[in-house]
């Protein structure tokens, strides 16, 4: 009985050592982000540090009630329209306000509700909670990406438009997951093998967990149907940005093949020929629905097709100014300033109507 004492108090001692010693090491060496999160009831994320200024709601943007009475542009996004990226310069959004001040829409706000790693779905509740209260004037949908690569088999989740359980993901942030992810041995082991051995998991296309294209395309046009549906009864004018990919019509540098090598070393090549293959599905999928609603599409996805250089440092954001200047250009050449112009005249001339919308909008404060 003694030696069965002695044993488990070795076990524990030795489980104490090491948890000690992981407390020593995120001490020693702590996780550095460039941007991180806590959890925000079913829009999921909310920044709560960046290396840019966010305000009281984790957005790159002034505080909300300031953007009222203008002329309000807004954003619904990823982490591409947030800005994220390696030294990228400034987002669409802040280079699209510049461009209208330039040509005299000295009234013209844009604000930039995108967060990282928000799908379609997830946009549209920052839309219900943040941007429709706001009354825009003009709602730009920036995305496409994470509605494509976040589903498996490229991606970790098994449906469209997922994670989008309040449960599940609350217990990802901390506070609100099981006792084991509180141990720092488990938090420094999981740094350990992102870093040296990558992804947990790499599905492969064709794998019986795959979800099925045509439930993406679904899901996501659905959430951009009831936007602009929503933009719309209030006024507003609504366009859909389908953003690029290394993925879709680009000829790759060395260094975005040997960056994207590196970040999937088994299956890149095949991981890359199936969202090529979803990136062509989508645009046809857009198109239909553009030409079928009346919806406004502007597609992006070539505006990198005649760029050998480096845009990218991995499938979707950007290292260096190159992506979002020519970003900026091709939106100029497919006509986002001058659709916004027209709409900025007829707010011009018509009587000032920030009091009645706020007042038809106070039930949702």
């Amino acid at each position: 009985m003694n030696r069965l004492w002695q044993v488990a108090a070795l076990v524990v001692l030795l489980a104490v050592g090491v948890e000690a010693g992981s407390e020593w090491v995120e001490w020693m060496r702590p996780e550095v982000e460039d941007v991180s999160f806590d959890y925000a009831p079913y829009r999921m994320l909310r920044m709560k540090s960046a290396p840019f200024e966010l305000n009281r709601e984790g957005f790159r943007a002034k505080e909300l009630d300031s953007y009222r009475g203008k002329f309000l542009i807004e954003f619904l996004g990823g982490s591409v329209c947030l800005g994220v990226g390696t030294h990228p310069g400034k987002p669409v959004s802040e280079q699209l306000e510049e461009a209208l001040h330039r040509v005299g829409l000295v009234q013209t706000a844009v604000v930039n509700l995108c967060q990282g790693g928000t799908a379609s779905g997830q946009e549209l509740a920052i839309f219900l909670q943040y941007g429709l209260p706001l009354h825009p004037q003009v709602v730009l949908s920036f995305n496409g990406a994470n509605d494509l690569l976040h589903p498996r088999p490229l991606g970790d989740d098994p449906a469209a438009n997922l994670p989008h359980h309040n449960r599940e993901m609350q217990a990802l942030f901390e506070g609100h997951h099981s006792w084991f992810e509180h141990l720092a041995v488990k938090r420094v082991s999981d740094r350990i093998h992102r870093n040296w051995l990558g992804p947990t998991v790499e599905q492969r296309p064709g794998e019986t967990r795959q979800v099925a294209p045509h439930s993406i395309f679904e899901s996501y046009l659905y959430m951009t149907e009831v936007t602009r549906r929503l933009t719309e009864a209030q006024g507003g004018t609504y366009a859909l940005l389908l953003q690029p990919s290394l993925h879709y019509a680009k000829s790759w540098s060395p260094e975005e093949r040997a960056q994207w090598e590196d970040r999937r070393p088994h299956d890149a090549q095949t991981t890359t020929e199936y969202a090529h293959s979803l990136y062509a599905q989508m645009r046809t999928t857009t198109a239909v629905w553009a030409s079928r609603s009346g919806g406004r599409l502007l597609d992006l996805t070539e505006t990198f097709a005649k760029t050998p250089g480096t845009v990218y440092s991995d499938s979707v954001h950007f290292t260096g100014e190159t992506g979002f200047r020519l970003l900026e250009a091709e939106l100029e050449r497919q006509g986002l300033l001058g659709l916004i112009e027209e709409r900025y005249r007829e707010w011009e001339r018509s009587p000032s109507e920030d009091g009645k919308d706020s007042r038809s909008m106070a039930w949702l404060h």
